[in-house]
C-alpha cells in the first residue's frame, strides 16, 4: 500500500511515523524548507529561536507514546508564575511543586488564600483525572471565564494569574476559549512538567522525522492539487509532477486543507507577536512572567535561557516575550514598547533586540461547543484523509493524536 501526506507537521510526522510501523510505504510532501510547520527552531548568532513561545507538557498522552523524553533531553520551567504590575511584584507558586516558595506565594496579594487552597485543590484533582485529549474531558459548554468564576475563584485571581497565564495558552486574554480546553490543560500541568528540549522545540519534529526511511520526506514540495479518478482520490500533483497513492493524508494547517481539498474546517484563528531580545541582569529566572496589568504590552515573558542553557551563547541570556494585539506595529514600535515595559518588569536588566515573529495563524479558535462539530479523520471521498489539530484539539498532543488516529483508519 502506498501513502501520501501532505504536511510535514507533527500531525503529518506522526502519522508518517505509525504508517512506517506497519510498513506502509508513505511519502510527506512539505512545502517549507524543513519540518515541524509551526514547531520549528531557529539558530541566530548562536541563540535558538523558537517561532513563537511554545511549551511541552510531559503529561500530553498522545506524544508520550512516539516521543523519546529522554533523547529531548527536557528542561522543565519553575513552577507557578511571577505577576507584573508594572514594577510591582507578586510570585504566584504551588507548594507541592515548588515548596521552597510556597510562603512567598501564599502572602502574595495577587490572589486570595482561598483561591490557592482551591487551585492546589484542583491541581490534586486534576493529577487524578485521565484524559486523552480535550474531547475526553466532557461535554459542557461553557467558558473558562464562565468556569471559574462558577468554581469560586476571586476577581483578583482571575485577572492577575488566570487571565495571563491562560490568555498565554490560548492566545486569549478574554478567557472565552471552552472550558474543556482549561480542563484538559489543567490536567496536563498537574499530572506532568511544563518543559521545553533543551535545543529547542523544533527537536520534537526532528525526533519523529528521524523515524521515517531515507528520501520519504520531500522538502521544498508544495502540493498543488488532488489527483481523482471519478470520485476517488488516487494522488498528487506536486511540482508539476503527479505521484499516485492508494490514499492520500492532508496534514496541514485548517486553511489550507480547505483550500486543498475542501474540507469543511473550524473557522477563526488566534495568534501571536514574539518579541525576542538578548537580556543582562536579572529576570524572573525559570519562571514565567505575567503582564497582569490590563494595559499591559507583552501578555508573558520567560528567560529561556534560565530554562535551558543551549538558548544562547554561554555567558549571555535571552527573553521571549509575547504581545496578543501587536500585529499592526512596525518592528521599530514593537521593540520600543517591549523594552519600556520590561524595563519596568525588570529595573536591573537591559535589553537588545534580536528577533519578531508574527504568527497570525497559531491556533483554530476555541469556543465553548466547537470540539463537537470538528471534522472526522475519514472523509466522505474514497482514498482521502485528514489529519490536524482541527480534528482533536489546538495542542501538540491534539496534532499528535490526530495523525496517530488517521494512520489507524488509513
Amino acid at each position: 500500500m502506498r501513502v501520501m501526506i501532505v504536511g510535514a507537521g507533527l500531525a503529518g510526522l506522526t502519522c508518517a511515523k505509525v504508517l512506517n510501523e506497519k510498513n506502509v510505504d508513505v511519502s510527506v510532501f512539505e512545502a517549507s524548507d524543513g519540518v515541524g510547520g509551526r514547531v520549528r527552531t531557529d539558530e541566530r548568532g548562536g541563540f535558538l529561536l523558537d517561532r513563537g513561545f511554545q511549551v511541552y507538557f510531559t503529561a500530553y498522552p498522545a506524544a508520550r507514546r512516539h516521543l523519546d523524553h529522554e533523547r529531548l533531553d527536557l528542561r522543565r520551567f519553575d513552577p507557578g508564575a511571577v505577576v507584573h504590575r508594572g514594577r510591582k511584584r507578586d510570585v504566584l507558586s504551588d507548594p507541592v511543586r515548588d515548596p521552597g516558595s510556597a510562603i512567598s506565594g501564599l502572602l502574595s496579594d495577587a490572589a486570595t488564600f482561598g483561591d490557592k487552597t482551591k487551585t492546589l485543590s484542583r491541581s490534586v484533582a486534576a493529577g487524578e483525572e485521565a484524559a486523552g485529549s480535550v474531547g475526553g474531558v466532557g461535554e459542557e459548554r461553557t467558558s473558562t471565564f464562565d468556569h471559574l468564576r462558577a468554581t469560586g475563584f476571586s476577581d483578583g485571581i482571575v485577572e492577575n494569574f488566570f487571565r495571563p497565564f491562560y490568555g498565554g495558552i490560548f492566545l486569549d486574554r478574554s478567557l472565552g476559549t471552552s472550558s474543556r480546553v482549561f480542563r484538559f490543560t489543567f490536567s496536563m500541568m498537574a499530572k506532568g512538567e511544563t518543559t521545553v528540549p533543551a535545543k529547542g522545540i523544533g527537536e520534537i519534529p526532528k525526533q519523529l522525522a528521524a523515524h521515517l526511511p531515507y528520501g520519504s520526506i520531500h522538502l521544498e514540495t508544495p502540493v498543488e492539487e488532488l489527483l481523482r479518478d471519478g470520485g476517488r482520490v488516487v494522488g498528487v500533483k506536486a511540482n508539476g509532477g503527479e505521484h499516485e497513492a492508494d490514499a492520500v493524508i492532508i496534514a496541514t494547517e485548517a486553511p489550507a486543507a480547505a483550500k486543498l481539498a475542501g474540507a469543511k474546517v473550524p473557522e477563526g484563528a488566534v495568534g501571536e507577536v514574539c518579541v525576542y531580545y538578548e537580556m543582562s541582569g536579572a529576570g524572573d529566572g525559570g519562571k514565567i512572567g505575567l503582564g497582569a496589568d490590563d494595559g499591559s504590552f507583552f501578555n508573558n515573558a520567560q528567560e529561556m535561557s534560565a530554562v535551558s542553557d543551549e538558548y544562547a551563547p554561554s555567558g549571555r541570556k535571552l527573553m521571549s516575550a509575547v504581545a496578543l494585539d501587536a500585529f499592526d506595529f512596525s518592528d521599530e514600535e514593537i521593540y520600543r514598547k517591549g523594552i519600556a515595559e520590561l524595563s519596568d518588569w525588570h529595573p536591573n536588566a537591559d535589553f537588545r533586540p534580536l528577533a519578531i515573529y508574527r504568527i497570525p495563524y497559531c491556533q483554530f479558535a476555541q469556543p465553548p461547543g466547537v470540539h463537537e462539530t470538528l471534522p472526522e479523520n475519514r472523509t466522505k471521498t474514497p482514498g482521502l484523509l485528514l489529519a490536524g489539530e482541527y480534528t482533536e484539539d489546538s495542542s501538540i498532543n491534539g496534532s499528535m493524536l490526530s495523525g496517530e488516529k488517521a494512520a489507524m483508519r488509513g
